[in-house]
């Protein structure tokens, strides 16, 4: 049987929008409530049935289904069903009629219920006019464009309003700010005069509309309220501050503090809270950068403390609030695991970089192929300062060239998407190191552990995931270095491993003459380098690709996110298989798939053959400003 497979979700990136054509938020809201808000004053009347799923989790109290019979903004009629709870809520004009089957109506779904109605609630949009954001015109290119804004909140700490938007439509992708934060908007479809948006995405409680359509007829019956609903028997939330939230608390269970392995790079943890209206914890989450055990700990004893009700005119409401946590002493000075990175880093600069700001230039040709002869090629660079260079990679009769002048990057290459085995020798011939010419390096990022690389004793530096059996994740990337020398033994990324053998001088530095890759689409390949002089004064020409476009220049500093675009797909084939799959693919920065996770089953003859086809898939890359990116693409298999 060959699978179908669905596309449903790239990963965005928070970056500010900044373009020549500004105008104040406020026009740019106005016309988004216009064209995509199905709840907009004098809107046309709709009917709508929604799904509400929780990823991964079948039975989840989330799970459930939101039908809505819309006239106007004063008479509407709503029903929710969840797993423990339902609601039919009823408005017409001044009267409110609520029935309710459970406490706790959970705040993902009510937030989520609206959002598809009414993705630019008026707190927030109020909020937005109130900071004087600015914002860039729709149609100004590709990508996705942003308005933000850091202010403080009522206890006084930096807090963020967020609107993000397609920089070509002007369409909503997602809104954040203290009043709401909503999934990404997507799959828009025309109904009527306006843009709708039928699904959410990006998190891991999401809507989907299945059925929109007119209401040209209703039953007034359907919006009669006979008796309306005492506010004491209706559901309200409402926002406090941490301040006041601390004030309620009632039984505060202590945390047990686990020991971990490495000093947080924060000295906090903060908690979001959704406290019923018995004063009883119902949901708490966190977003903070620590470890898995502090979080777990943290939140473990935050679910069993408890409140005194918050009341809204004198009625018990259900509250969201956030805490701050800070962590005692012995969390806070844990100590680092593994001697600080920076001097190893820096030891591994002075050894071994030759591509450094202010070091000589050189000219470098390799020659490179696998034992059995197959695969052969030669690679050739000549490198002036860190922003003007030449590399060509000869592969099989096909040719990768790279030219960097002062203002601009090329990239050529035969066919849709280059060769991701040139790409790999070039990342194993020409990488960079952490630090590199002003580039960042943060400590906290990296571990660090003695280990032998074959039969050398090493330290292992590692930037990523890896897995209790050693595994890496596919973008973890990794060095073995001599600690005393600085001398670079091995280094590990995309699931490669290059190995640096015969280290000679050259110019006060120490360079590998030959290096191993073992891993990626070949199982090895053998790399020499057969020429390694002073670079002669270069013919300016070499530095010249006629009639091709840059990948980009310094004026494409523009602050935009554009996602990574499938150029090449093939289906997985799975004879006899009847399900569906979420499959996690890891995007390099040329555009080749690095890594597939594939989740929802753990049957491998399911699992193997999805992530072989989907690691041949290739994509143009994401950009940010204008620059290659990685990029996370979500992907459905069914």
């Amino acid at each position: 049987m060959c699978s179908r497979v669905a596309l449903v979700l790239l990963l965005l990136s928070p970056l500010a929008a900044a373009a020549p054509n500004r105008i104040p938020v406020g026009k740019l809201l106005d016309e988004m409530i216009h064209r995509s808000t199905l709840a907009e004053p004098g809107g046309k009347p709709f009917y709508l049935k929604a799904t509400i799923n929780d990823r991964g989790d079948n039975k989840s109290e989330f799970n459930g289904t939101v039908e809505e019979y819309w006239l106007s903004p004063t008479k509407w009629r709503r029903v929710i069903k969840l797993r423990d709870f339902s609601q039919t809520r009823v408005v017409n004009g001044d009267m409110i009629y609520e029935d309710n089957s459970g406490d706790y109506f959970p705040l993902h779904d009510e937030m989520l219920a609206n959002e598809i109605v009414d993705p630019l609630p008026k707190s927030a949009v109020d909020l937005l006019n109130k900071l004087g954001l600015e914002a860039t015109a729709p149609g100004s290119g590709e990508g996705q464009c942003m308005s933000e804004k850091y202010f403080n909140d009522e206890d006084g700490r930096e807090t963020r309003a967020l609107l993000a938007y397609d920089c070509r439509t002007g369409l909503l992708v997602y809104l954040w700010s203290p009043s709401c934060c909503y999934g990404v908007m997507t799959d828009y479809r025309k109904f009527h005069n306006k843009l709708v948006a039928f699904a959410t995405k990006d998190d891991p409680i999401s809507i989907r509309v299945d059925t929109l359509r007119d209401l040209d007829s209703a039953e007034e019956s359907m919006f009669a309220i006979a008796q309306p609903t005492p506010p004491a028997k209706r559901i309200t939330t409402t926002r406090i501050s941490e301040t006041e939230a601390r004030k309620r608390i009632t039984e505060k269970t202590e945390i047990l503090w686990p020991t971990v392995s490495k000093k947080p790079t924060v000295n906090s943890i903060s908690v979001d809270i959704v406290i019923g209206r018995d004063g009883r914890v119902k949901e708490a989450w966190s977003y903070s950068p620590i470890e898995e055990a502090i979080e777990d700990a943290v939140l473990t004893a935050v679910r069993k403390w408890t409140f005194s009700p918050q009341n809204v005119d004198g009625i018990p409401a259900q509250v969201v609030t956030k805490v701050i946590i800070p962590f005692p002493g012995g969390v806070q000075n844990a100590p680092a695991e593994g001697p600080d990175v920076k001097p190893i880093f820096n030891r591994m600069r002075a050894a071994g970089s030759l591509r450094l700001d202010g070091a000589p230039g050189f000219h470098m040709k390799a020659s490179f192929g696998t034992p059995d002869g197959a695969t052969k090629g030669t690679y050739e660079e000549t490198w002036v300062s860190p922003t003007k260079w030449r590399r060509e990679v000869k592969l099989n009769d096909s040719s990768l060239v790279e030219v960097r002048t002062e203002d601009a990057f090329y990239r050529t290459f035969p066919g849709q998407y280059p060769s991701r085995l040139a790409d790999d020798v070039v990342d194993s011939l020409s990488f960079s190191l952490p630090g590199d010419n002003g580039s960042d390096l943060h400590d906290p990022d990296w571990k660090t552990v003695s280990a032998k690389f074959g039969n050398v004793p090493v330290l292992k530096l590692s930037n990523g995931y890896i897995n209790p059996q050693g595994k890496a994740d596919p973008l973890t990337m990794i060095f073995f270095v001599e600690e005393k020398t600085g001398y670079i033994r091995g280094r590990g990324r995309y699931s490669i491993i290059t190995v640096f053998n015969d280290l000679q001088p050259f110019g006060g530095k120490i360079v590998a003459r030959k290096l191993t890759m073992l891993g990626g689409d070949v199982t090895r390949m053998d790399i020499t380098v057969d020429t390694l002089e002073p670079a002669p004064d270069a013919d300016e020409t070499i530095f010249r690709v006629p009639g091709a476009k840059p990948l980009f220049t310094a004026a494409d500093e523009d602050q935009r996110f554009t996602q990574p675009r499938a150029i090449y797909m093939v289906k997985p084939s799975i004879s006899g298989w009847h399900g569906k799959v979420t499959c996690d693919l890891n995007i390099d920065e040329h555009g080749h798939v690095r890594g597939v996770d594939v989740k929802d089953t753990t049957d491998d003859a399911v699992i193997k053959p999805i992530r072989e086809a989907l690691m041949t898939w290739e994509y143009e890359p994401a950009t940010i400003n204008g620059h290659p990116s990685l990029g996370l693409v979500h992907v459905n298999v069914e």
